[in-house]
């Protein structure tokens, strides 16, 4: 091996050239010849519908957390996106309300720490994490 006056490799033009190996058929073995075969990659319908029920109860948390935030900041529900997002996240807040005896707690002005939201938001990811253990059984893929 020798340098150029760059300091960069430059290969030896006296070094003998050594002949390339002719192909090889790695699938030919000792007792006979196997057909290559196709292996499926692709997800799973059981993987598919975990990232679709993932991703619906992620948008779901996302939601709650901004009516949390907006409700704690104490944002003008007279406002199209705050009444929007309060309109939207209502039915799956409605179920929680009265698990305890307290569900607001206001400790000044308008704000508001909403307690049946926090606790939807408990119960949504319990019932995911249910849902994703049951699919992840009926998923037929061998895990390592």
């Amino acid at each position: 091996m020798t340098y150029d006056s760059e300091g960069r490799v430059v290969r030896d033009p006296d070094a003998p050239v050594a002949a390339a190996p002719g192909p090889v058929n790695v699938n030919e073995s000792g007792s006979g010849y196997v057909a290559p075969g196709y292996v499926d990659t692709g997800p799973t319908p059981v993987t598919i519908a975990r990232r679709v029920v993932d991703t619906l109860f992620g948008i779901l948390e996302l939601l709650l957390i901004v009516r949390i935030l907006l409700l704690a900041l104490g944002a003008n529900a007279g406002n199209a996106l705050v009444d929007t997002i309060y309109n939207i996240t209502d039915p799956f807040v409605q179920p929680f309300i009265g698990v305890f005896n307290i569900n607001h707690v206001s400790p000044t002005g308008n704000s508001v720490i909403d307690v049946a939201a926090i606790v939807a938001m408990v119960g949504y990811a319990i019932l995911a994490l249910i849902i994703d253990a049951i699919l992840r059984i009926a998923d037929r893929r061998a895990t390592a």
